[in-house]
C-alpha cells in the first residue's frame, strides 16, 4: 500500500523540480542571454532589451504553469489514494 502511495506522487515531483529548475533559468535570464548573444571571439557586444526580457519572462511563464500543473496532479492523485483508503 505504501508503494503505491508513493508511486502516485511521482508525477506531482516530476513537475516540481521542473518548475523549480524554469524558475531558476528565469531568475538567471539576463545573465543566460549575455551568455548566448557573445558572438565567438568578440571583446564588446551589446545584448537587446528584449532579449533579456526574453530569456526572464519566457521561463518564469513556463515555471508557473510547471507549478499549476504539479498543484492539478497532486490534487489529483491525494483524492484517489484517499478514495483508495477508504
Amino acid at each position: 500500500m505504501k508503494n503505491s502511495f508513493l508511486n502516485s506522487f511521482k508525477l506531482f515531483v516530476v513537475f516540481f523540480c521542473l518548475g523549480v529548475l524554469a524558475l531558476i533559468v528565469g531568475v538567471n535570464g539576463e545573465s543566460l542571454a549575455i551568455i548566448v548573444s557573445r558572438p565567438s571571439g568578440a571583446g564588446f557586444w551589446t545584448t537587446s532589451e528584449s532579449m533579456m526580457n526574453g530569456f526572464t519572462y519566457i521561463p518564469m511563464f513556463i515555471s508557473v504553469f510547471f507549478f499549476a500543473l504539479a498543484i492539478v496532479v497532486f490534487t489529483i492523485s491525494f483524492i484517489n489514494a484517499q478514495k483508495k483508503a477508504i
